[in-house]
């Protein structure tokens, strides 16, 4: 069984392809007006160094998010929440009309999906996972710490640092992730500059996270 967020536009009426089309251009995946860039600096200043230590050893975070996805041509749309602990995640999905069409779960064994017909799907880990259901791989590993404004400590990077000390974009496993706007967040027990919108791109892969809570 093949798992998508969403029908296909093609399987859709008219007028509820044409809500997801609308809710992709407000996610800014489908075009959006450029603006003056932020001053960036590649070398990563002390500033820069302690934010990353101090956000590389939270182990666990929630959040609440509009996903949108653009793959091979098409667009899907979905809401996400997100339960990350050190050996565990929890992310359900759910359709823009709130009902719930995927739960990943990870642990340090195996990662489960179970799809919106209850049927489950198991792999050794979420990128595999996820490009034998939905044909392109989620990229897990690094998406807990990008989605904290953070690159991840398992291979290279480059970055382009803002004056505050956080990310203005990084690139790493061959992924471009883009921060569009940071707010000051209660994260476990420190206050932290948070992404809210969260831009990745890899060759013809295009997701785009826009948080709602933390």
């Amino acid at each position: 069984m093949r798992f998508t967020l969403t029908r296909s536009p093609e399987a859709m009426s008219s007028r509820v392809a044409a809500a997801l089309l609308s809710l992709a251009f407000s996610l800014g995946l489908a075009g959006c007006v450029s603006l003056p860039e932020p001053p960036t600096q590649t070398t990563a200043t002390t500033l820069s160094q302690q934010r990353t230590q101090r956000l590389q050893a939270a182990q666990a975070f929630s959040l609440e998010a509009k996903l949108a996805v653009q793959y091979a041509g098409k667009g899907y749309t979905a809401r996400m929440e997100w339960q990350h602990h050190d050996q565990t995640d929890t992310m359900r999905i759910f359709s823009p009309l709130g009902q719930q069409v995927a739960l990943i779960q990870r642990t340090a064994q195996a990662v489960t999906l179970t799809d919106q017909a209850g049927k489950q799907h198991t792999a050794s880990d979420v990128g595999s996972l996820t490009e034998r259901l939905l044909g392109w791989r989620l990229p897990l590993a690094g998406l807990t710490q990008w989605v904290l404004g953070i690159p991840h400590t398992a291979s290279p990077f480059q970055a382009n640092y803002l004056e505050s000390g956080a990310p203005a974009s990084l690139t790493q496993d061959e992924w471009q992730i883009s921060y569009d706007d940071y707010r000051q967040t209660a994260l476990n027990s420190s206050v932290e500059q948070l992404p809210y919108s969260t831009r990745l791109q890899q060759q013809d892969i295009r997701l785009k996270l826009v948080i709602q809570h933390w």
